[in-house]
């Protein structure tokens, strides 16, 4: 894919570097397409290192083979001195391109932070698949998702692309409608198996984002890498222009973008409509807000159409509840039956403030267009053009809603300039109808004209380096991914479908369950498209009511029969139950009796552990008793000691003196002289004498006392021995 006024980068084979979310990030906060090379070549040489690159055409080389990005060589050297000059990047001695340490952990806390937001993302909502749809294999319906958003940014980016520069030349994958991508990727996965619950996970996956914030910036931050990666092949001169200001711009809206104002159809196309004429407003956007003098009659005209159908019956709020369910009912009769399925509103009431949809519009800041000229020449020739475009395409869309969508195109070509971009030319359509859209890129692309018309998501896509950012932008933004293919107001399958739920109000209290089953069948509503007539069309539909009712008699007998077999089931558990109450009786039984006789072995127990307690404090006070017997014996004792001690000591002295006296007696007597010698030694010491004399005196009454206390020890003895005996 390229342009002639930037032949040198080529984007060949996108689908390589966009089936890994985080390369997306990689280059989601670039500002040009000078930039995002930059970066990607960082990111290259980072995740590819053991490449070795050492030449800007091996470079060139892996960029090419793995992230589809054809870049001539002096583009790719420009980058790289860029990224020297700036300190990212290195070639030590000539050797291999290397980023520096800090580029290096600036890259890879990028990578980190992307892969990490991509796996919180995955295992948020594999839980919410285990509990919503656990029939669904979770890596498989991941694997899914994941094909399927890579393709749906893959559509985005090019759409970008496209619109800031036609000449960019256009894969295949432009082409494709978001719901053959889902039905690609679901189909890729699981074949026919569990592919409607795949896809309802999926469409799941994408409606939720608005209220789940890491979801809205993971869809977010992969949209802008994705615009980023495809702006590589624009222009350099559109791409600057595009960024430095946004030109005043009337930008006209289509009736199915109006019916998000109007909160006439269902979610997201209301969030959506409204974020973007809030952002507008609150960021002084030059952008005058237009629909034209057709678009108001079609409002109209569709208000009042499903008015009368819906009006034509009398509705239960069972069978809205079973309309919610289809995916082919308009967006005013889905409307409805929602808020009638909620708090059972009628018709009239519904209807009642949109008797002046101008005025409403008005409040929002829409006025009205009424152009000056009617060119109906050029309007004819435009109109033919579309027929034969939508029959290529076998689109089905009725005659009026041509005409509408021929007027206000026509309109707004004819209000633009020859601008060098889109942009500056001064007027552009937003709408939600993807094959007029698709109609008035590939006619300006084969005219060499800037295109006229703009999805949401590519408008969003334009509008965020105008718009700060915010979570709630980001939210917004990443809505516009949720918006299914729209469905066309009153194409055959919408008709077939409302005019069966029309019969089914007929029928009295028709079953909620087979009326959602009808509605939703595609089958049956492709046969009823077909249908020549309403005879043959209320056959096909009371057919089909009696195969439902057939398969539901099939269900019905089959669920008796398992109504049976879960009766038998459950008596035979519960007599399993009675059984092992019984049991369990004996059990409680018996353990009541253990517990009875345990409770007399602990009564007998605390018996005897009072009597033991008793006998113990006797033991203790007999212990006492004798304690205090045995410290008398020991005093006793110790008093014995000292008395034999006393006695021992006072005899011995008085036998030593009664020996000396015996011995002077003696030796006086035997020399004749013992009266003298007495005589001289009672002289010499007079004491002498007095002691012999107080011995002679003491010593009879010494003795008697010595034996008195010598008896009165033994006596003192033999008590002892008593009380110790005892």
């Amino acid at each position: 894919m390229s342009s002639p006024s930037n032949p040198g980068i080529k984007i060949a084979a996108p689908g390589t570097a966009l089936q890994q979310m985080c390369n997306y990030v990689a280059i989601a906060e670039t500002t040009n397409p000078a930039e995002s090379l930059r970066e990607l070549i960082l990111h290259t040489l980072f995740t590819f290192e053991e490449e070795k690159a050492s030449s800007v055409q091996e470079v060139a080389d892996i960029l090419k083979t793995m992230f589809g990005v054809d870049a001539p060589t002096h583009q790719v050297q420009e980058a790289l001195d860029q990224s020297t000059s700036a300190g990212q990047v290195h070639q030590p001695l000539g050797t291999n391109y290397i980023l520096t340490a800090d580029a290096r952990a600036k890259v890879k806390a990028r990578i980190d932070q992307a892969a990490q937001l991509q796996e919180r993302v995955r295992m948020q909502w594999l839980t919410e698949i285990v509990g919503r749809f656990p029939i669904l294999n979770a890596d498989l319906a991941w694997g899914a998702l994941q094909d399927y958003l890579a393709k749906a940014f893959l559509r985005h980016g090019i759409q970008v692309a496209v619109f800031l520069d036609p000449s960019v030349e256009l894969p295949p994958e432009y082409a494709a409608s978001l719901s053959t991508l889902l039905a690609e990727s679901v189909q890729a996965e699981f074949g026919s198996t569990h592919a409607e619950s795949a896809r309802h996970a999926i469409s799941d996956f994408l409606a939720s984002v608005g209220k789940n914030e890491e979801r809205a910036q993971f869809i977010a931050e992969c949209a802008d890498g994705a615009a980023n990666y495809f702006s590589l092949a624009v222009s350099p001169d559109v791409a600057g222009r595009f960024r430095e200001k946004l030109s005043p711009l009337t930008l006209f809206c289509d009736t199915n973008f109006l019916f998000g104002v109007l909160d006439l159809h269902v979610h997201p196309f209301v969030e959506v409509s409204n974020e973007l004429i809030g952002a507008i407003s609150k960021h002084t956007l030059p952008i005058k807000l237009r629909y034209h003098t057709a678009t108001l009659r079609e409002l109209q005209s569709s208000i009042s159409h499903y008015g009368d159908i819906l009006q034509r019956h009398r509705w239960t709020r069972a069978l809205s509840r079973a309309a919610t369910t289809s995916r082919f009912m308009s967006g005013i009769e889905l409307k409805y039956h929602q808020k009638h399925a909620e708090n059972g509103v009628e018709v009239d009431a519904f209807l009642r403030p949109y008797q002046h949809v101008d005025v409403i519009l008005k409040q929002h800041n829409i006025d009205i267009y009424r152009p000056s000229a009617d060119r109906l020449t050029e309007r004819a020739t435009l109109q033919a053009e579309y027929q034969e475009y939508l029959k290529r395409l076998q689109r089905e869309k009725l005659y009026e809603l041509i005409a509408h969508d021929v007027a206000v195109l026509d309109c707004v070509r004819s209000l633009r300039s020859n601008a060098a971009t889109t942009l500056e030319a001064g007027a552009l359509l937003v709408t939600c109808d993807y094959s007029l859209y698709r109609f008035d890129s590939d006619a300006s692309r084969i005219a060499k004209t800037q295109a006229s018309v703009v999805l949401p998501n590519v408008l969003w896509q334009i509008l965020r380096p105008f718009i700060p950012a915010s979570q709630d932008f980001d939210r917004s933004f990443a809505e516009t991914f949720a918006i299914p293919e729209f469905r066309t107001i009153g194409s055959g399958s919408a008709k077939a479908c409302s005019k069966m739920l029309g019969l089914l109000a007929a029928y009295k209290d028709f079953p909620e369950e087979t009326a959602a089953r009808l509605l939703s069948n595609d089958l049956l509503i492709d046969h009823l498209r077909a249908a020549q007539d309403d005879k043959q069309f209320q056959a096909q539909v009371e057919s089909a009511i009696a195969s439902e009712n057939q398969v539901l008699l099939e269900e019905r007998a089959a669920l008796a029969k398992q109504v049976e077999t879960l009766r038998a089931d459950k008596e035979r558990a519960e007599k399993e139950l009675t059984e092992q109450k019984e049991a369990a009786a004996v059990e409680v039984a018996k353990a009541q009796e253990a517990i009875h006789a345990n409770k007399k072995t602990m009564e007998t127990l605390a018996a005897s552990h009072r009597d033991a307690e008793a006998k113990a404090k006797d033991a203790s006070a007999k212990l006492a008793e004798m304690t205090a017997a045995k410290d008398a014996a020991e005093k006793a004792a110790r008093h014995r000691r000292l008395v034999i001690s006393a006695a021992k000591r006072s005899s011995l002295a008085l036998c030593i003196l009664f020996s000396v006296e015996l011995i002077i007696g003696y030796f006086a007597w035997q020399h004749g002289e013992g009266q003298n010698l007495f005589q001289k030694l009672t002289n010499a010491w007079p004491w002498l004498g007095a002691g012999f004399t107080a011995v002679a005196i003491l010593y009879p009454f010494f003795m008697g006392r010595e034996r008195m206390r010598l008896l009165k020890w033994w006596k003192g003895e033999a008590v002892q021995m008593e009380i110790s005996k005892k």
